[in-house]
């Protein structure tokens, strides 16, 4: 310990003695917040739109498996240090106790930064892949031309901004309003809409041979734009924009782990509030890598489904297809797809509701994340002690969550008018951050062995520990997925493609690093030694 406690040095430490948080997530709170974190049904969406048409010859399955390959060693890894060292701020807490302050810090605020866009692109995605196909499917089946040109609305700048803001807006002001354990009933609520939604996507295929689902799709479409022979139209355009099925690539393969990767690593969200959870030493396993794993399993399910009864030639051309021969506004998702497709309006619609419901909740879970980060900032005394203000009434960091979303309502005007971001941009960044905390998670046996005795995979293989085998691994696992980002011409974070987002990326790093110390000489100014809390394990 640096100080005794009660020591007027003591005082100092910490902006005070404990978090103001409760223990208000369950297990399954957890599991659910690490799934709608992945969302893997909107990354199987990526993948049918990009990888297949986009990325000759590469394999889906195998891309998704070697990504989940180099993801599980890393989602160890912050299961266990954060089952050891229970504290709000995830990897802020062992990065800047393990390697450096100004590490920790600096790794932390790049993720919380980043997680920003995150959070922002739900509205952007809400209107393209959920509203936008829900009127315009509706619209088909009840003859409602109106309905069918209010799609084609939703998918304006201007409607995209106000459902982002909604989304923002709202969601912040529950946060503020309302306990912890209120808001992890979200997750809880749109888990039957999620399910009943993959439910209806697969009755909807399974239900008809493939040349009837094509029939369907043709007619779906007509009746949305006026464009007969849809399924033949989109052949066409695709073939004359290049795409093809080839025979199968390695390269394009590995190349294409850039997509399951914004996703795979990311089964982890608990373990930046794992403070607020309940139970034993094994619940963060069982909310990030089990949870994964089931990710997995079901992301294969909807490959299978979808490639098999619609096809690969069908779903590569849909995507590759001018949207415009289609008189569509955009490119529909393999769920829009599914839904016309199936012939059923009510399986349709459950179709699109399930998809979107995969959205919703992306927003709290990342206000979430954010405030909790921020909080361990402002505990250490990194940030203003103001942002470790908790509610008494409903236990919620509420200047955190009013700053997260003033911040937000700004980033989601570059949603909605530019091109700026992508899923990807912001996924990039964050995965060095995870790569630096597997780095230091593989220190914890060796600078805190009493608290590696209390993990769940305590113990040695020879001379090592366990967990530092995994971590390393974990780390390797990082570097390999950001070098993959980096060389991708199409993740947006591309050195050669895209040197200005790559950059700015990668200069997020010592951008934190030096408000790390600009703050330590704030803090010095005013009598208070940064260096000090680091010497100690967060209250809780």
């Amino acid at each position: 310990m640096a100080t005794t406690q009660g020591s007027p040095a003591s005082e100092k430490l910490f902006a005070r003695k404990s978090s103001g948080l409760v223990r208000a997530a369950s297990t399954t709170d957890a599991s659910l917040v690490n799934v709608y974190v992945a969302t893997f049904p909107i990354m199987v969406s990526f993948l049918l739109s990009i990888v297949l048409p986009f990325y000759g010859g590469a394999n889906l399955y195998l891309t998704l498996l070697i990504g989940a390959v180099a993801a599980l060693p890393i989602l160890i890894t912050y299961a266990v240090a954060s089952s050891i060292m229970r504290r709000s701020g995830g990897d802020y807490v062992f990065i800047s106790r393990l390697l450096h302050p100004a590490v920790g810090f600096a790794a932390n605020f790049v993720l919380v930064a980043f997680q920003v866009v995150f959070l922002t692109s739900a509205g952007y995605y809400f209107c393209l892949w959920c509203l936008a196909p829900l009127s315009r499917l509706i619209g088909v089946y009840a003859g409602s031309a109106g309905l069918i040109n209010f799609a084609n609305t939703l998918l304006q700048p201007l409607s995209i901004f106000i459902v982002s803001e909604i989304f923002v807006l709202g969601f912040g002001a529950l946060f503020v309003a309302r306990s912890t354990r209120s808001i992890l009933k979200i997750f809880r609520y749109t888990l039957p809409l999620s399910l009943i939604g993959l439910l209806a996507f697969a009755i909807g295929l399974l239900m008809h041979s493939t040349a009837t689902l094509h029939t369907n799709f043709d007619h779906y479409i007509q009746g949305a734009s006026g464009v007969k022979h849809a399924t033949a139209v989109a052949a066409a355009s695709a073939k004359a924009n290049g795409f093809s099925l080839v025979p199968f690539s390695l390269a394009a393969t590995v190349l294409a782990i850039t997509w399951p990767s914004f996703s795979l690593p990311y089964y982890l969200g608990s373990a930046y509030f794992a403070g607020e959870v309940r139970s034993g030493r094994r619940v963060q396993l069982l909310a990030g890598p089990v949870t994964a794993l089931i990710g997995v399993a079901g992301s294969l399910i909807l490959l299978a489904l979808s490639l098999g009864q619609l096809g690969s030639g069908f779903l590569g051309s849909i995507a590759a297809a001018d949207p415009g021969r289609l008189g569509l506004g955009g490119a529909p998702t393999y769920m829009e797809v599914a839904a016309g497709s199936s012939g059923n309006i009510v399986l349709g619609v459950l179709i699109l509701i399930g998809f979107g419901s995969w959205l919703i909740p992306t927003v709290p879970m990342s206000l979430l994340i954010m405030t909790r980060c921020i909080l361990g900032w402002s505990m250490d005394r990194v940030a203003p002690d103001a942002l470790s203000r908790v509610s008494g009434r409903t236990n919620s960091p509420y200047v955190a969550v009013i700053v997260v979303t003033a911040v937000s309502a700004v980033i989601s005007w570059f949603w909605a008018y530019t091109s700026v971001f992508t899923v990807v941009v912001g996924a990039f960044g964050q995965v060095i951050t995870l790569g630096i905390g597997c780095l230091a998670a593989s220190l914890i046996p060796w600078k805190q062995r009493d608290l590696y005795q209390t993990s769940p995979i305590a113990g040695y293989l020879g001379r090592l520990p366990r967990l530092t085998i995994i971590a390393l691994l974990g780390a390797l696992g990082a570097l390999l997925i950001a070098i993959n980002f980096a060389r991708d011409p199409s993740s947006g974070v591309s050195v050669q493609a895209s040197p200005v987002m790559f950059w700015v990326s990668v200069g997020m790093f010592p951008a934190g690093v030096a408000l790390y110390y600009l703050s330590g000489a704030i803090r010095r100014h005013q009598g208070i030694d940064l260096s000090l809390a680091f010497r100690e394990i967060p209250p809780e």
